[in-house]
């Protein structure tokens, strides 16, 4: 019986047997983001030692998933209204909220070799098929929909827009002419799509990307830090918070 209690006492000392102390560090990202948090993941890792897991879909996915019993340490969210929703079920969350960078709404097409003409804000909204993101789920819709209600083109758009299930699938459907127009996010664009409008802050609403900590797990406070520090977004499209997230 002493032989199995000092194997017992061992074993709950090695490093990595311990069930609630994982070895990677679990980082829920808005898929606009994914392409950059998966930089700043390597960097962190090869600084620290430390191992990140990058997971990436829609605000409104990740929450609900956590709301189910999804575990994680570091949340990057494209919506305030998604991470106010994370602190009413983490207080850690409301703790530690910061606002690192923006974004901004454009609507764009797929590149051709004669390039439209850019859209007008004050007429009519142009003819053909859309895409937007789900607007109750995905934050790319949700500030498109207001965005479109605001202009007035909603009730013409929405009957012939294609509903995304995430940023990156929303920019899918531009760059490959599946659809005539899309609202994407600014960040998003590339060689592949022509910007023909950006959409002003009066008509979709600040956009802010709050990041925080889910857990109190070592290292999750320093992923943090390196997410809120990192040159990585502006690089890659993104904005300053708008001024009134910045300092929450």
């Amino acid at each position: 019986m002493m032989r199995w209690a000092w194997l017992i006492i061992f074993l709950m000392g090695v490093p990595g047997c311990d069930a609630e102390d994982p070895a990677a560090l679990r980082w829920l990202v808005a898929s606009s983001t994914a392409s950059s948090a998966r930089q700043i993941a390597n960097e962190f890792e090869q600084s620290t030692g430390i191992t990140v897991e990058v997971i990436a879909a829609s605000s409104g996915s990740l929450v609900r998933q956590v709301e189910n019993g999804l575990q994680a340490d570091v949340a990057l969210l494209a919506s305030s209204q998604w991470m106010d929703r994370l602190e009413a079920l983490l207080p850690l969350a409301a703790e530690t909220r910061r606002v690192p960078f923006g974004n901004r709404l454009i609507i764009a097409t797929r590149s051709r070799t004669t390039p439209r003409e850019l859209i007008s804000l004050d007429g009519d909204p142009p003819a053909g098929r859309w895409v937007i993101g789900i607007p109750s789920s995905v934050p790319v819709g949700m500030h498109g929909k207001q965005a479109l209600q605001r202009l007035g083109w909603w009730d013409d758009v929405s009957p012939r827009a294609v509903r995304a299930a995430n940023a990156r699938a929303a920019v899918s459907h531009v760059n490959s002419g599946s659809v005539d127009l899309g609202l994407i996010w600014a960040s998003d664009t590339s060689t592949q799509c022509q910007v023909l409008a950006e959409l002003p802050q009066q008509l979709t609403g600040a956009i802010a990307y709050p990041a925080a900590r889910l857990s109190r797990r070592a290292g999750s406070q320093q992923l943090l830090e390196a997410i809120c520090d990192s040159p990585a977004w502006l690089a890659a499209g993104f904005t300053p918070p708008p001024f009134q997230e910045s300092n929450r």
